[in-house]
Formats: structure tokens, sequence, C-alpha cells
């Protein structure tokens, strides 16, 4: 498939997208498609989500109601992939205007339902992209930007990866970000939501696995006082246990925000052990420090994952730092791994100030890179 229209028979797709997800990592597949959608409208796209957990989205997005199988939330159309997949079967595209738009997506090798697959050999030219899940290690960049004939249909499917390099596909980055971010008041957020002045503060979303314990049992021992953001969740439930009793610590439970507002709490805090992957990368766009509990698996493929972001990270670290990245690096490690030490966790706080240094070189290396949706949208035929 070409950038540009063949020849002036060319039938091309009506400008538009509909993303197709199915939801796997609860909130990160959710949340990525979510941004994908509203990134894509910004640029001048009309845009139908499919998604086959209306309600998991609810909690992205407060004006949606969880119970719904077709909505316009924002512009952006929202839809019951069982609804949905139910009228392209009996031949009913109204929702889509009666034409598959430009745009295709299935997300995270969900496999678009049969009817949709065959819809799109209509003789009409647009792109169908396979988004695949965010990645550091070194065989991304050889399957990115890979098509894939289908096995019985005269279509071919393009295979696009998220990352952290030019030989990938980058990140969702909106525009505006720097204002945003320059804009925004820290200590304003702070005071408001609870947070004492004069003490560090920390944001906690992770998973009721990650060895929440060992974290408690690290903080205690260091000795700092702290403010201490925690997400909704069992985790958090978990963490607040651990710790009640001890006063150095203001514990403060953070009600479960719309998407647009998680920028905030990353803005406002010193550092984040953060989980998953839209979060995780909202971090990085924030100049966060951060330690990040990756999407645990039987496999170990979250701790090689992470060895592998890491071994990216590594080049922002600045060389006249007084602490090593290994002290950094080990922490990360154990932490993911359920093996913490008090003593990396006291490192880990020590650190902050060398850390913030790296990540605001690591951000702008990847705001350099540019925004994955205009990359795609330069791959859309067009006349």
């Amino acid at each position: 498939m070409s950038q540009r229209a063949e020849s002036a028979d060319t039938v091309l797709a009506p400008a538009g997208a509909v993303i197709f997800c199915r939801v796997i990592d609860n909130f990160g597949d959710a949340g990525v498609t979510w941004r994908l959608s509203k990134r894509l409208r910004d640029l001048g796209l009309p845009v139908t989500l499919v998604i086959d957990a209306v309600d998991v989205l609810a909690r992205l997005v407060h004006d949606l109601d969880p119970a719904a199988t077709d909505a316009l939330v924002r512009g952006i159309r929202i839809a019951d992939w069982d609804a949905f997949e139910a009228e392209v079967s009996a031949g009913d595209l109204s929702r889509i205007g009666g034409v598959w738009p430009s745009l295709v997506f299935e997300t995270f090798g969900c496999r678009l339902p049969d009817a949709v697959e065959a819809g799109l050999c209509d003789g009409r030219t647009r792109l169908w992209v396979n988004l695949d899940y965010l990645s550091a290690e070194e065989w991304v960049e050889g399957s990115h930007m890979v098509w894939g004939l289908h096995p019985t249909l005269p279509v071919k499917k393009l295979w696009f990866f998220p990352g952290f390099t030019d030989r990938t596909g980058g990140l969702l980055i909106e525009d505006g970000l720097d204002e945003a971010r320059r804009a925004f008041d820290a200590a304003a957020w702070r005071r408001a939501h609870g947070a004492r002045d004069g003490l560090r503060t920390l944001f906690f979303f992770v998973y009721p696995v990650n060895a929440i314990d060992r974290l408690a049992a690290g903080l205690r021992a260091a000795g700092e006082p702290l403010n201490l953001m925690l997400a909704p969740g069992e985790a958090s439930d978990m963490l607040e246990r651990a710790l009640k009793g001890d006063a150095r610590f203001n514990v403060v439970r953070l009600p479960f925000v719309p998407q647009e507002e998680f920028d905030d709490i990353l803005r406002a805090v010193d550092g984040a052990v953060i989980r998953g992957e839209d979060s995780f990368v909202r971090a990085q766009l924030a100049g966060t420090p951060l330690l990040w509990a990756t999407y645990p698996t039987e496999d170990k493929a979250h701790e090689i994952k992470l060895d592998a972001w890491l071994a990216r990270f590594r080049e922002a670290w600045p060389a006249d730092a007084a602490v090593p990245f290994e002290t950094y690096e080990a922490a990360s490690r154990h932490w993911v791994d359920g093996t913490l030490e008090p003593a990396e966790v006291k490192a880990w706080l020590d650190q902050l100030p060398v850390q913030k240094r790296a990540a605001e070189v690591w951000r702008e290396s990847l705001l350099r890179r540019g925004d994955l949706a205009r990359r795609i949208l330069e791959l859309v035929p067009r006349a």
C-alpha cells in the first residue's frame, strides 16, 4: 500500500478511523485506545472506538455510561464490541457512515471480526494497522513497519510498534504538552489534595502482586517523612495497612480520576511507583522519577521488558552524577522480582534529584522523536 494514490482511478476510503480493542490488561488497553482516539480526533478525524469492556473505559471517561452500547462522548463514538459486530455482520455500517474509513486499527493483536476483515476488501484503498504493545526490546525495531498478507483475503495489514527509538513508532504525544506542563501549579495541586508543606511527595499505582510489604519496610527504614498519594485499588489498601500507625507518613487516598487529570498527579509529585503501559509513558512525558511495575507474567517476560527499558534509560543518566546508574537499576529490578531491600528503597529516595535530571533528559529525547499518531497519519493513502 503506497502513501499516495496510485492513479486517478483509485477509490480512496473516506477520512476517519475505527479502533478495535479487546481489554486484557484492564486500564492499560482501554487507556491507550482512548488516548489514541482523542489524539486522532484532535488531528481532525472522525473516530469510532469499538471496545469489549465499556464499563472499564467508563472508569477513565467519567461522562461515559458504563452500560452504553453506543455513545458519543467528546466527539468520539464509542461502541460495544458485540453490538457493533452484530450490526456489521448484518451488513449495517450506519454507525461509521456506511463505509469503512481510511484508517482501521486492531490494537494489541485483538483480531478483527470476520465481517470486518471481509468488509475491508471493498475495493477502496485504506490503511489497516495492528498497533501493538510498547516495549524497549531490540526485536521491536525489526518488527515495526512490517506488512503482513491476509491468508485468504486480498488485503494486508501493517504492524506498528510504539517505542523509544527512531526505528519504532514513538509515543502518543499531544500538541501543547509542554505548555500544559509549564502552566501547571504543582504546589497548588498538592495543597488542594491534602499534601503537607515541606515534605517530598510520592505517588503509588501498582499491582497487588508487587512486593508491597518490602516497599513499606523500606519506607519505614528510610526514616524520611513523606506525602504518599495512593491511587484507588487493592494494592494501595495493602500499602496503607502496612504503614498504619506511622505518623511520619501523610497518606492521602486519591479518587479514580479521568484520564485527562492523571497527568496532574504525575506533574505534582517528586517520584512515582507506577504500573502498566499508559501510566508508565505519561510519567516519562511528565519528567517524573519512577520505579516501574511491569505487568507480571509467569514466563518472566516482564523482567525482560524492564531490563530493556533500563538499558535505554541508562543513556540519559548524568555523566557527572555522584550516584551510579547501577544503584537505580538494582532498585528497579529488585522491586519487580520481589527481592527489594530496605536499603534500596532509601537509595531510591536519596537519588531522586539525580533521577529527575535523567528524567528530564529522557523526556526531551522522547519529544524530539515526535508523535505516534502523526506518524501513522503520514502513511494513510490520500489523493
